[in-house]
């Protein structure tokens, strides 16, 4: 019966084969189930000279597969690893020979082939589904061919990397449509106008005729001196950096916190996903208790709730954790950030305590470019909700909003 279900399978995908080109997929949201029975080596693109994953020995070990389409003679699959990822890769559609089951038709696959060019932040995974661990980093506008989308955050691309040719997924949002510089061509400085030439020392002086010393008259002594009433100190309304809260949309203010009990210990991140900035030496973690929950952000491979906590040495954090903490809440709601890039005016620090110490987890040289995410008031003033790299590592966190260049 088997026998007859992989016969079967593959007389589709013949047929499959000899039907109309599909119109372009613009996306990689559709799949069917497969089980290809055996171990076959993995490759980011459709050919053995694309990119190897886990130092070359990329492999797939049989069990169920998400299979997208087929590409020439490569089936473009998906497959949880055996460290609890998810990889997105090419098999040989030989694979087909030992299948155990193929749910449904393997589609040819038409991509979109276009160029676009990296940002500063632009980086490549090739698991867009559970923890999207990033392959490499790409130097701003290095260009991309886009083959698709998966999701509203992610796109697939194919690029020339420090590790080869690759295929894989990065944040759409970190791709432009032109290769411009990113940041505005430095204006020269004025030339100063020459100095006026410095007058000559007299080569005398003139000559003062003393005054004669007189004894002054004496004056009366002063019989009292009125005390002054003390005015009643009254605290001032507002706090000066208050009064300069910039002018800013409705949906440029991070939402008010709700307090929520959270079970369980949690890993803490400076961002949604765990390749961002991880603080106390990468131990940073949400024990069981009470938290202040901001909303949830859905990156495309899994939802991650921005929560606010304090700890053991007086301290307060913002960061994320795994959505799956909240036991199915529905009433978070979901985050909606600014995205859009600001620079340094100042050099300024990167904090993730905006409410009490504000302790530096880094600090950034003015002209900086930052993604700015939004803005958050507190006790100790306007903070500015930002994502940036430092020392090659993502984080995000909050600046001083008086370090940010005014908005044209």
């Amino acid at each position: 019966m088997k026998r007859r279900l992989v016969c079967f399978a593959l007389l589709l995908v013949l047929c499959a084969s000899f039907l109309p080109e599909a119109r372009a997929m613009a996306n990689l949201d559709f799949y069917i189930s497969a089980n290809f029975g055996r171990s076959y080596d993995v490759f980011s693109g459709p050919g053995r000279h694309y990119y190897r994953a886990n130092m070359g020995k990329a492999m797939y070990g049989g069990g169920a597969a998400r299979v997208y389409g087929i590409e020439g003679d490569w089936i473009m699959m998906g497959y949880q690893t055996s460290g609890g990822d998810y990889r997105i890769g090419y098999v040989h559609k030989d694979a087909l020979n030992t299948a155990k089951y193929v749910d449904g038709v393997i589609r040819p696959l038409n991509f979109d082939h276009y160029i676009a060019y990296a940002d500063d932040y632009c980086r490549i995974t090739d698991d867009p589904v559970i923890n999207n661990k990033m392959i490499c980093s790409l130097p701003e506008n290095t260009p991309v061919t886009v083959l698709a989308t998966m999701g509203t955050s992610w796109t697939y691309i194919e690029a020339n990397t420090s590790q080869g040719l690759m295929r894989g997924f990065v944040w759409s949002i970190h791709l432009k449509n032109s290769n411009a510089p990113a940041r505005p061509t430095q204006v020269p400085l004025p030339t100063m106008p020459p100095q006026p030439t410095q007058a000559p020392w007299p080569t005398y002086a003139p000559i003062v005729t003393a005054v004669p010393w007189r004894q002054p008259t004496t004056a009366p002594w002063v019989t009292s001196i009125p005390l002054i009433t003390a005015a009643p100190w009254n605290p001032p309304t507002a706090r000066p950096w208050v009064t300069a809260v910039p002018t800013a949309k409705t949906d440029e203010w991070l939402p008010e916190a709700k307090s929520i009990y959270i079970s369980g210990n949690w890993p803490v991140y400076s961002g949604p996903g765990e390749y961002y900035y991880r603080a106390n030496k990468s131990k940073a973690t949400k024990g069981e208790g009470t938290c202040q929950v901001y909303g949830i952000e859905n990156t495309g491979y899994g939802d991650w709730v921005m929560i606010g906590y304090s700890m053991n040495n007086g301290g307060y954090r913002i960061g994320y954790i795994r959505a799956e903490a909240l036991r199915g809440r529905t009433d978070v709601p979901a985050l909606k950030l600014a995205y859009h890039t600001r620079r340094l005016a100042v050099d300024a620090f990167l904090t993730d305590d905006p409410v009490r110490n504000g302790a530096a987890v880094a600090t950034l040289p003015a002209g900086t470019y930052v993604l700015f995410l939004g803005y958050m008031y507190s006790a100790n003033g306007v903070w500015a909700y930002t994502e940036v790299l430092s020392n090659n590592q993502i984080m995000r966190g909050f600046l001083p909003v008086s370090a940010l260049e005014a908005e044209n």
